[in-house]
Formats: structure tokens, sequence, C-alpha cells
């Protein structure tokens, strides 16, 4: 009988401010999915690395629209680039609601948290926090630069608000470095960069099973 292959091994670079995150989860849990339903793949396990992306902004948060607004040069190119991203959103199975974003936060303190609880919660536990963010943020406009709105939803997954405050007062920021997000590298070997649809994530999980066997 043929023995399992080791598992394959994902490292995810996400900031929680990009919608292409939300998207590329989505895809990475499908393809994760459909793999493992084959017989003789291995399981395929998830580690996600925290990047700041835009670190200066205020601690405090700027106004949403205006950001955008700014950082596209028109209201007109910022209406496509919502649409364009809605549509993808919906064709992973998820949704984007602008309209009920307000705030455009500092994400250093919501990572903070993120990297409290990997070292609290076991791998779903985390995997449904990293989704109550993102879904938060995405679909609820849950200001997750806020601490009293990262404290319920941590609340909500297992995390207890005074432990992750005291943890944080003796442990600076874990934050990794990348030019883009999201970024998958399976097996630290085989990179891929953006939301790709779900049958670019098969082929990378193929290549990187290739390598093990």
């Amino acid at each position: 009988m043929q023995a399992t292959p080791p598992a394959i091994e994902v490292e995810v670079y996400l900031d929680l401010i990009c919608p292409w995150c939300l998207i590329g989860k989505k895809n990475l849990e499908r393809a994760r999915d459909i793999f493992t339903s084959v017989p003789g793949h291995p399981p395929v396990i998830v580690h996600w690395r925290s990047v700041q992306l835009l670190p200066d902004v205020p601690l405090e948060g700027v106004d949403f629209e205006a950001f955008y607004r700014q950082r596209l040069g028109s209201v007109e190119r910022m209406r496509a680039r919502q649409a364009q991203i809605r549509a993808a959103a919906r064709q992973a199975g998820t949704e984007v609601h602008y309209e009920r974003i307000r705030r455009f936060p500092n994400t250093q303190l919501a990572h903070r948290m993120l990297a409290y609880a990997r070292k609290q919660l076991p791998a779903e536990r985390l995997d449904a926090l990293l989704d109550a963010m993102l879904t938060g943020y995405f679909q609820q406009g849950a200001d997750l630069g806020d601490e009293s709105t990262l404290s319920t939803i941590g609340s909500r997954h297992g995390l207890d608000h005074a432990a992750w405050k005291a943890w944080m007062a003796s442990h600076p920021p874990e934050l990794e470095q990348a030019t883009s997000v999201p970024l998958f590298v399976f097996n630290q070997e085989i990179s891929i960069s953006g939301a790709q649809p779900v049958e670019v994530m098969l082929e990378a999980m193929g290549e990187a099973l290739a390598t093990v066997r």
C-alpha cells in the first residue's frame, strides 16, 4: 500500500485591508477541498503571514472613500475598480460591500491580534477568526483599527481581551515583508501572486505534490 505523501505547506502573505486577500483565501479554500478529496492526496496546511502594506496610515485611520479617490485619481476609476472587485468576489463565492465601509484602517493592531491568535488557537479556529476579520471589514464595514471592534471579534473566537493586551505589551509586531499581497508559497518552492483562480491554485498544489513524492 502506497504511503500518503507529507502534507503540503502553504504560506499565505496577506493584509486585512486587501480585498484580493479575501478573494484569494476563498479560492485557496475551494482548491484545497477539491485537492484533498482525491484519494492518496495529502492534507494542505495553511500558514497565515501578516503583511502591513500601508504602515503610514494614521492609527485612527482615514476616510475610506477619500483615500481611494485620491489613490486612484478619480471617482470614476474608483467605482470601476470596486465593480471589478465585487465581480471577482462573487465568482469566488463571497461579497464585498464598499458602501458599508467608512474608515480605511491602520492594520497593525489587527495583525498583532492575529499574531497572538496564531499562538492560542487551533488551525480551524484561527481560520474562522481570520474569516471574521476579513468579512467584518469588507461586508459589515468593521473598523479593524479600533481596539474595541477587534476585541469583540476576538472574543467571539476564543480570545481573551485582557490576555491579548498583556501579551502585546511584551511582544513587538510580527510582520513580514512582501511587495504585493496575496502571495501564496507552496512548500517554500512554488509561488503564485494575486487572487488566482481555483484552477491555478490546484495546479500549484499538483506541482508541490510532485516535489514531495
